[in-house]
């Protein structure tokens, strides 16, 4: 019996085979890779907040506002000396307990308030350091008085018992000190026992500068 020949056409045949799976495969790898690719590509990337970044800020205070007791009224103090004015409390009626508003050669005192002023020398802080030397500094904050920067320092006098408090500017040619020094409280001026006080809290609220 002979050997079967091959037919052509099944040579033929299994040659189409194998070239559509080679093919097959390469379209299927080449739609998975494309398909991929887009949904990447479609995405949006994600967006990272950026830690917020805190600022430090320092705390002022603003000055009070005044605050009158019956039978008291504003009074208007103006210092041609160095270009400012204010407002203070006094009483309506002659009380003589109450401190009269006398000008000194570098300054004014009405009781036990006062006001200091200065030749600029260093700086306000060297100013204020040199005024306070020796004191026993309580608190101190910053202020905005008349419009600009000021410090307020409360303060005690070692081994006297007295207590202290100043605001301290700078003017244009001259270092301020606003301050109040007592070891007791003053008379009782139009009935009330903090007079003083009451005229230093006003001066710090309603000091302007000229212009």
């Amino acid at each position: 019996m002979g050997r079967r020949k091959k037919k052509k056409g099944d040579f033929n045949f299994i040659l189409g085979l194998a070239a559509l799976v080679v093919f097959g495969w390469i379209g299927i790898d080449l739609y998975f890779n494309y398909q991929k690719r887009s949904q990447k590509e479609s995405v949006p990337p994600a967006i990272v907040a950026e830690p917020e970044q805190k600022q430090e800020s320092v705390q002022v205070a603003e000055a009070p506002a005044v605050e009158l007791e019956s039978g008291f009224k504003l009074e208007t103090w103006r210092d041609d000396r160095y270009g400012f004015e204010f407002q203070y409390p006094i009483t309506a009626a002659v009380d003589a307990r109450c401190p009269k508003l006398e000008k000194t050669e570098n300054g004014f005192a009405v009781g036990a308030f006062s006001l200091i002023a200065a030749g600029k020398q260093g700086t306000l802080a060297d100013y204020i350091d040199r005024q306070l030397e020796g004191m026993e500094v309580e608190t101190r904050e910053n202020l905005t008085v008349a419009g600009q920067a000021a410090v307020k320092v409360n303060y005690q006098t070692p081994g006297m018992g007295w207590y202290g408090s100043s605001v301290f500017l700078e003017g244009k040619t001259k270092f301020f000190e606003f301050g109040l020094l007592a070891n007791e409280a003053g008379d009782k001026c139009g009935g009330i026992d903090d007079y003083e006080d009451r005229v230093y809290q006003s001066m710090i609220s309603t000091l302007k500068f000229a212009d």
